[in-house]
């Protein structure tokens, strides 16, 4: 026979073990439900992630057709007025000016969508050589002094015979950005400083100009692929967005870096360490 003191003693086991199984099952189940949890809110973040970066590429296909339409339509409108009218010197020259000016922006359209889509093909290094940077520096800064003549001030202090290692197509591409850009955000009788020195064992390239600056919640994202300042609906000024993101990623190709700060009492400073000697860094 099974005292009371035994059967009290085997529901209180059996009491136990039914405790235990559903602290067991609400442990689980609990565990379950955060990972549930988690596993949603990673879906949603990369879902909400794709449909901003398929708009920024909408936005940017849509950029792309207007900026290679517009400086064809030019050069088309100039060369129809040249071929069709008696011009005098001086207007001839500036409607080649002029000419030249949307030619520069076609080709840097086309040259930074090609850059573009070989930056992210290959993400590893560049190939070395060696590279006249400050002749590199001098002929691009050069080119845009004379394209807007009368337009921006350019100031440049370029300290001669630099040269480093690296890859002379991604170099150019740097400064040819760069000096876009600063050209872009800077109004008419602007100024555009252009500097480049030795530090030590890296070349350290300063572009500022005195346009309307970056907000700092924008300083974080302005090299982003297709990021580009600003409401979309109210822009004024062109671009892809992919000026920026190539300056970022074929400076880090070199193992250098490229920081942006405020310029006083308005615009911006891009600067631009770049070892010269990246393949040993």
């Amino acid at each position: 026979m099974i005292s009371v003191n035994q059967r009290l003693a085997i529901s209180q086991g059996r009491a136990d073990g039914v405790n235990r199984q559903v602290w067991m099952i609400a442990g689980e189940g609990s565990v379950f439900l955060i990972l549930l949890f988690v596993g949603f809110w990673r879906i949603r973040r990369n879902i909400r992630r794709e449909l901003r970066f398929a708009g920024m590429q909408r936005t940017f296909l849509l950029a792309v057709t207007h900026e290679l339409k517009t400086p064809v339509a030019a050069v088309k409108l100039l060369l129809e007025t040249m071929y069709s009218r008696e011009m005098s010197v001086e207007q001839s020259r500036k409607m080649i000016a002029d000419a030249l000016k949307e030619t520069n922006r076609l080709e840097g359209l086309t040259g930074n969508i090609l850059l573009a889509t070989r930056l992210d093909q290959e993400k590893d290094q560049a190939s070395t050589s060696p590279v006249p940077l400050s002749q590199l520096l001098t002929s691009e800064a050069t080119r845009f002094s004379n394209l807007y003549k009368g337009l921006r001030s350019f100031d440049l202090c370029i300290e001669p015979d630099i040269e480093m290692q690296g890859e002379q197509e991604l170099l150019r591409a740097v400064c040819f950005n760069l000096l876009e850009n600063a050209v872009k955000y800077t109004p008419k009788e602007g100024t555009i400083e252009v500097t480049l020195k030795r530090t030590q064992s890296a070349a350290e390239l300063v572009i500022s100009d005195t346009g309307c600056g970056i907000p700092d919640e924008e300083k974080a994202r302005i090299f982003e692929k297709f990021y580009r300042p600003g409401n979309e609906q109210t822009r004024k000024h062109k671009g892809t967005g992919l000026g920026l993101y190539i300056v970022l990623s074929a400076v880090r190709l070199h193992h250098g870096s490229v920081r942006v700060a405020d310029n006083a009492p308005s615009g911006s400073i891009f600067t631009v360490q770049l070892p010269l000697n990246y393949a040993t860094h």
